[in-house]
């Protein structure tokens, strides 16, 4: 007889933090030819960070860029160059916070696959379109 262990989400890692699409043009990301790179943090299920040595208000786009992208991509590159979201979990739900144009599911599949975040409920959290975006970016 076979003896199935129930899985137990609330006993798994996922990772949250701030991401960017690279690419090379818009049109290059929308026909599937980027990929994600950002900043991973280790967080339970509901969204507590686990081992973080650092101030979660160091967690910005601006700083990441500044501290581990930059000479990655670029010294010349400002952060809001490639577009860029965030991951967040709060109580089993990872919210992806993304600029309305890059809301496809290859883009989106990409994410949650970077993030580990496959178990938990997904909302996309877009910007309003009519008012302008906290994710806007120069990459044309």
């Amino acid at each position: 007889m076979v003896s199935l262990k129930e899985v137990n989400k609330q006993e798994d890692s996922y990772y949250q933090g701030g991401f960017w699409i690279i690419g090379d043009s818009i049109s290059d990301i929308l026909k599937g030819n980027f990929k994600i790179d950002g900043k991973k943090f280790l967080t339970d299920y509901n969204g507590k960070y686990i081992n973080l040595n650092q101030s979660v208000k160091s967690l910005t786009h601006k700083r990441l860029w500044r501290d581990e992208f930059s000479n990655k991509y670029g010294t010349d590159l400002d952060y809001t160059y490639y577009p860029r979201g965030r991951v967040s979990i709060y109580n089993g739900t990872a919210y992806i916070h993304i600029h309305h144009l890059f809301n496809t599911p290859k883009i989106i599949d990409a994410i949650i696959k970077y993030y580990n975040i496959e178990k938990l409920n997904i909302e996309i959290e877009l910007n309003d379109e009519t008012q302008g975006s906290h994710y806007e970016f120069l990459l044309k």
